[in-house]
């Protein structure tokens, strides 16, 4: 097919809804948690259940009272507007009300996951200059190792959880305060600081795969603009139980799980549980949760466990589910219909554009694909000269316009300048669109190696592999030979019954040879599970090695 006119190209890949659509009009003075959460008083919503966190149920009114409570107990210790609040923990009604209440007080929480090392611990207090930290008593050991390298710009230490204060003191020599004499704190009426439109308001770590996790800044205007897209792309209703396996650190977490169910008074499911096959099984179960937002590591470990069920679960108040962060295999989709008698919606998005920028939707779906864009969000595909593609079933490296789009990497100049271009971010993501206008993965820039001087995307050879019934997960990276030549190594894991043999090598060999005789892996490894980044992506650094 010919390259498409810009017309063309534009009437292929935006829906009508898509073309349809406008943002929310934004005040320049914005309330977060009003937009979110205190919009609800004085409303039927206000005895609605907001959240349930393990078994405790929580009401708008209840958690807007929390939230104040927090906001009150984060002045007391010294929290003004503008001051970074790192968050080393995860979900909990706690950390929820410590999202609301740095919010409330004008603060910036920079949120990262509480799986990361010490070491790293170190850096993002460091990196953010933060003058609070929010840690849960489970990680207070990673903090007293660090305890003599501190950097000065850190005042005090909120503990959730049970610890020895005074030991957590001397070991860090900063004050210590447990977050339960925050929450307990009466409520003042001082009312919410009001965020400029255009201030920094909170900030995530991308993953750090290639390098230090940068920081992500984003505006007060997220919390009109992302709401109202997803709410009306995915449908969301006051009806609506939502549970998003991903932790709340997380965007894929926070705002599908969390801030977007909220907005349009519905009820988000939370855990501090990892998202083990039980866990999730349970929480659809329990809460007839209606909504499911997941990862694909998720959806296979949830599968495998239904298979070996004599009588598997059924959960028919389950009407929606959507996942994202990795590429699906084509028999997961069909495995999962069968099984849930839904279809799984798969999307792509990114930290840096704040949620996903393509999806597919209730009532715009292709399985397989991405989907198409989000509303208010434009999509360009460009190739290594920086030309923009616009012929079906070319791949490309795709770029975002969205108001949405990170304002800078925190820090992070020369970053800053390589992602953010004009109006567009690049995302590091090779896609290609079909004839349809719906658009397709084809690789991660940087995962992307050269077999005898031709280009290997894993995601193809991964994509093979995981078509035979003996593989549960699969991984595949580029390595050195003994000769010095770069091959293909494949890593993966069995399903349950299942053993490694020369036998099973070979058919797996057999399994990719179509796509390629030099896409072959020269070896294999296995493994009893893949190791993942803190974001539950495939940690293709630690197979490197």
């Amino acid at each position: 097919m010919t390259e498409l006119t810009v017309e063309a190209y534009r009437e292929l890949v935006y829906s009508q809804a898509w073309h349809a659509w406008q943002d929310p009009e934004v005040p320049e003075w914005v309330d977060p948690v009003h937009a979110i959460l205190d919009k609800h008083l004085g409303t039927p919503t206000e005895h609605k259940i907001a959240v349930i966190s393990d078994g405790e149920k929580v009401s708008y009114g209840a958690l807007s009272t929390l939230a104040a409570r927090v906001h009150a107990g984060l002045a007391a210790i010294g929290v003004e507007p503008e001051h970074r609040i790192l968050l080393f923990a995860t979900d909990s009604l706690d950390y929820v009300a410590m999202w609301f209440g740095a919010l409330r007080s004008g603060a910036v929480p920079a949120v990262v996951s509480d799986l990361y090392k010490t070491s790293d611990l170190l850096y993002f207090v460091t990196d953010t200059a933060c003058r609070f930290l929010y840690i849960d008593a489970e990680q207070v050991d990673k903090l007293k190792e660090i305890g003599e390298h501190l950097p000065a710009s850190l005042r005090t230490i909120i503990v959730r959880g049970e610890t020895d204060i005074g030991a957590l003191a001397e070991a860090t020599r900063r004050n210590v305060v447990p977050f339960a004499a925050i929450r307990e704190t009466a409520p003042s009426s001082a009312p919410a600081h009001l965020r400029h439109s255009n201030d920094i308001t909170y900030m995530f770590y991308s993953g750090g795969t290639t390098g230090k996790a940068k920081g992500i800044t984003h505006l007060a205007y997220d919390f009109h603009i992302v709401p109202a897209r997803h709410g009306k792309l995915w449908e969301y209703t006051a009806d609506d139980i939502v549970y998003a396996t991903s932790k709340k650190y997380f965007t894929h977490g926070v705002w599908p799980g969390l801030f977007i169910p909220l907005s349009h008074g519905a009820t988000a499911v939370i855990t501090r549980a990892p998202p083990r096959p039980d866990v999730v099984l349970e929480a659809l179960g329990r809460y007839g949760v209606t909504k499911w937002v997941t990862v694909p590591t998720v959806i296979k470990n949830v599968l495998e466990t239904l298979r070996g069920m004599k009588e598997p679960a059924r959960f028919p108040a389950l009407t929606f589910a959507v996942s994202a962060s990795e590429k699906i295999p084509p028999q997961v989709f069909e495995e999962f219909h069968d099984r849930f008698g839904i279809e799984m919606h798969d999307s792509i998005g990114s930290s840096e554009i704040t949620y996903e920028w393509i999806a597919n939707g209730p009532s715009d779906f292709k399985r397989g694909s991405l989907g198409r864009p989000v509303y208010g969000c434009e999509v360009k595909l460009i190739d290594d000269e920086g030309r923009e593609i616009r012929t079906p079933n070319v791949p490309g490296e795709c770029c975002i316009k969205s108001p949405t789009s990170c304002f800078f990497y925190w820090r992070k100049y020369s970053k800053s300048r390589e992602t953010f271009v004009g109006d567009w971010a690049r995302t590091g993501d090779s896609l290609y669109f079909d004839e349809d206008g719906y658009f397709w993965f084809s690789s991660r820039n940087n995962d992307v190696f050269k077999v005898s001087g031709l280009w290997v995307s894993p995601t193809d050879i991964e994509s093979a592999l995981n078509d035979h019934p003996a593989v549960l997960d699969t991984a595949v990276v580029g390595f050195d030979d003994a000769d010095g030549l770069t091959k293909a190594k494949a890593f993966v894991v069995l399903r349950a019954g299942h053993t490694m043999s020369d036998k099973l090598i070979d058919e797996l060999k057999a399994q990719v040879r179509p796509l390629g005789g030099y896409k072959v892996p020269a070896a294999f490894e296995f493994m009893t599970e893949l190791p993942r980044t803190t974001l539950m992506k495939i940690d293709r650094k630690a197979l490197r090695g």
